[in-house]
């Protein structure tokens, strides 16, 4: 007799035999496990979702958890566009037989062929604009190429005028020729401006669309911020969507104070639970969606802001440093106190993720130096090798 044969009280019409007994039961548990897996599988889709057109994340996650609910204990469906919680009073749960499986099948499917055409979409546009930057490009070499015949044309009059040493044809042409390379030298500069903005344009649409791709992704298993891989790769995009949209970026290195006391007094996994907790108390600070927080490594986090003053950056970092020196972690019988130091540097046109980086963990070398839970922004002076930390 197959589980899912069972009326709503589980009671079967005629009672099973011992071998019977145990074959239902034994099914039992496979059923169980299935129904677990199932309902895992759609927490954690649910979990790892991204905005899209047709859905935003947090409402996926929301019927998720629902579904992986109604096929757990039978509460009601989230069926239809509509589906609101049910906060008054809960209907009786469903039996097995009762459960709406085929509807759970075409959410799943047509969630997923949304998201293939959110993303689908998404590529099309990145491909548009790289076609557009090739295109560009290539204009820019072609006029730049006869604007540079152009000007040799002129150097090679003037450079004739010389020779023949005649000072009123050296003035007459010289003036010409520096007319002419001023010229070239200002349509140059207008047109490189007006592609930086157009790019800019299309860069700050398309950047939203990253950050929603990237949101929730290679996330880190303790901490569920970012792991070190997905920092990387979004640091770096940042870093040419900064230099050609023009937006302020700031790069900010954040590392707690004595937190290898805390292991060696507390064991591993007290550490385990503080960096939870600062990971936790750092997305508090930084909660607009375009804010990239990370764990960088050990007991040390990353987090990348756009659209921000450098003026803010100070107050921002006294921001962590309250936060962090608000927590009190409860572990077993005692309670955990801690202060973090923060290192701060503002990306520049001229930077790469090796220069902002460095900027960025100089200041926070500074910030240890100086006694600790203390925030240090980098001023900007181009970093040696010898300023990096190794």
């Amino acid at each position: 007799m197959s589980l899912f044969s069972r009326g709503k009280n589980g009671a079967d019409a005629n009672p099973p035999t011992d071998a019977e007994a145990g074959r239902l039961a034994a099914a039992e548990v496979v059923a169980d496990q299935v129904l677990d897996t199932l309902a895992g599988v759609l927490r954690n889709y649910g979990a790892c979702g991204f905005d899209i057109e047709a859905m935003r994340a947090a409402e996926l996650e929301r019927r998720c958890e629902a579904w992986a609910l109604h096929i757990l204990t039978g509460t009601p469906a989230p069926l239809g566009e509509d589906w609101p919680e049910q906060d008054e009073k809960k209907p009786e749960p469903v039996s097995m037989d009762q459960r709406r499986w085929a509807d759970l099948l075409h959410f799943f499917r047509r969630h997923r062929r949304d998201e293939q055409s959110a993303v689908q979409s998404s590529a099309e546009g990145m491909r548009g604009l790289i076609g557009e930057l090739t295109n560009g490009l290539r204009n820019a070499i072609s006029e730049d190429s006869a604007k540079d015949d152009l000007v040799t044309r002129e150097l090679a009059v003037l450079s004739t005028a010389i020779e023949g040493n005649s000072l009123g044809e050296i003035r007459i042409q010289l003036a010409k020729t520096v007319d002419i390379v001023s010229r070239v030298i200002q349509e140059r500069h207008a047109r490189y401006e007006a592609q930086l903005q157009s790019m800019g344009e299309r860069v700050h649409s398309l950047r939203a669309d990253l950050l929603s791709v990237r949101e929730k992704a290679n996330l880190d298993a303790l901490t569920r911020v970012h792991n070190r891989g997905a920092f990387d790769e979004v640091v770096a995009r940042q870093i040419d969507f900064s230099f050609l949209s023009g937006q302020t970026m700031a790069l900010l290195m954040l590392d707690l104070d004595h937190f290898k006391h805390i292991n060696d007094s507390h064991g591993h996994p007290a550490g385990d639970q503080v960096l939870q907790a600062v990971a936790n108390a750092i997305v508090r600070v930084f909660p607009r969606r375009s804010d990239f927080i990370a764990r960088y490594g050990g007991e040390e986090f990353a987090v990348i802001l756009v659209d921000v003053e450098r003026g803010d950056l100070a107050a921002l970092g006294e921001r962590i440093l309250a936060a962090i020196r608000d927590l009190n972690i409860d572990y077993r019988d005692t309670s955990i106190r801690l202060t973090c130091s923060v290192g701060i540097a503002v990306c520049t046109r001229q930077d790469t993720v090796e220069t902002l980086l460095c900027r960025a963990d100089r200041a926070l070398y500074q910030a240890k130096q100086t006694g600790r839970d203390r925030v240090v922004v980098e001023p900007g002076a181009a970093p040696g090798a010898a300023d990096c930390r190794p």
